[in-house]
């Protein structure tokens, strides 16, 4: 099979950019032939003027994306993430040529324009079911800016009114079940979502090492909730150690807040390897989001080395994580929750915490593998293919 596969990259990387990037090995591996449609946030114009040509309705993407899939004359177009650059205009130059349009929902932007479904330090809905989305052009939603939200605001009532997406996609997926409801909730059609989980590359296996700190992998922002880590560590005193992987806005606030206690440490932005070195000797990984996940990804990092997840009961970590089985979850609000609930994995036996390891890793081998995501991903293409506009 022969894909073309769109992205548009982010400024700052997360894991939509993996995902993608995961992808393209993964089919390549496989034996399909994928050619990859670029564009690059970091070379995004900054006036107000060009940020809305591009994002509205980018012709020279359309243009430059006709004549590949003239040349290339793929089976599947797959759309990972259109937005700002790309646009919705490619989907115009796969249905001219009669290809099926595969299309990702790995975030909210089709219903919240900063695609988080957050605000002021909570979850926030308001967009969700509103048939225009003033609320986020009020707040300032995108970047903090009432100018870049408009462009934003702009985008989804444009295509809201001409239906662009529900009349050209063929199949859209979700990495989880809650992401696919949300949807169905803000009015996609539930026949025409699908469900298919995300996974990592490499797989390096089971660990069974323990050097007895607990992890965090994220981005250091306010949604991912690492303030609320902090303070169950500090405020109950642990002496289990705390390790911080990542950067992001705030590092250098949650770096001051915990100024003088030596069992908590960052450890900055790592690469994949060194990420995966740090889950294999950690006791447990800790996801402290207080925004809906769509789906998260560090899970199935911990899951593939057989680490249980301490997580927050909310958006998908509820359906990735088995309270009592491969981890226990905790109300977001609350770090003294939190803490109670790593308390809980601290004061199991030897016995009981490997018997959480290994249904981790049980659970990564049944739903989250590579190959489990290889075959849902071709159940969405010959949906697609059997089902085309």
């Amino acid at each position: 099979m022969k894909i073309v596969y769109c992205h548009n990259y982010y400024r700052h990387r997360g894991g939509e950019d993996v995902s993608f990037e995961c992808d393209v090995e993964m089919l390549r591996d496989k034996g399909h032939a994928v050619v990859t449609f670029t564009c690059d946030n970091s070379d995004w114009p900054s006036g107000p003027l060009r940020m809305a040509q591009q994002t509205l309705w980018n012709r020279t993407t359309r243009a430059e994306l006709a004549e590949l899939l003239r040349r290339e004359q793929p089976d599947i177009l797959h759309c990972n993430n259109l937005f700002p650059q790309i646009s919705m205009s490619v989907y115009a130059a796969a249905r001219r040529l009669g290809i099926p349009i595969v299309q990702a929902l790995r975030n909210y932007r089709s219903f919240c324009a900063n695609s988080y479904l957050y605000r002021d330090r909570s979850v926030c809905t308001k967009c969700l079911n509103s048939n225009a989305a003033w609320h986020g052009l009020r707040y300032g939603c995108y970047r903090n800016s009432r100018v870049a939200t408009s462009v934003v605001v702009a985008m989804q009532l444009l295509h809201r009114i001409l239906g662009t997406q529900k009349r050209a996609v063929d199949v859209f997926f979700t990495p989880s079940q809650f992401a696919r409801q949300v949807y169905i909730d803000g009015g996609f059609a539930p026949e025409s979502i699908m469900v298919r989980n995300n996974f990592i590359l490499p797989d390096l296996g089971l660990s069974n090492e323990d050097h007895g700190y607990a992890l965090f992998i994220g981005r250091l922002s306010d949604e991912k909730g690492v303030d609320t880590l902090l303070r169950a560590w500090t405020e109950n005193n642990f002496s289990m150690p705390l390790r911080i992987v990542g950067s992001g806005p705030d590092e250098v606030s949650l770096k001051t807040s915990v100024a003088g206690h030596a069992n908590i440490s960052f450890l900055g932005h790592l690469d994949k390897a060194s990420v995966l070195q740090q889950l294999a000797q950690a006791s447990f990984l800790v996801m402290p989001s207080r925004w809906y996940e769509t789906f998260g990804r560090a899970i199935v990092e911990a899951y593939s080395r057989g680490k249980p997840v301490i997580a927050a009961r909310l958006g998908a970590m509820s359906e990735l994580v088995q309270d009592g089985a491969t981890g226990f979850l905790f109300d977001p609000t609350s770090p003294t929750d939190l803490a109670a609930a790593a308390m809980k994995f601290m004061q199991l036996d030897e016995n009981k915490k490997q018997s959480m390891r290994l249904a981790a890793r049980a659970e990564y081998d049944q739903r989250l593998s590579p190959e489990a995501s290889y075959q849902s991903l071709l159940n969405i293409y010959e949906y697609a293919l059997r089902n085309k506009v």
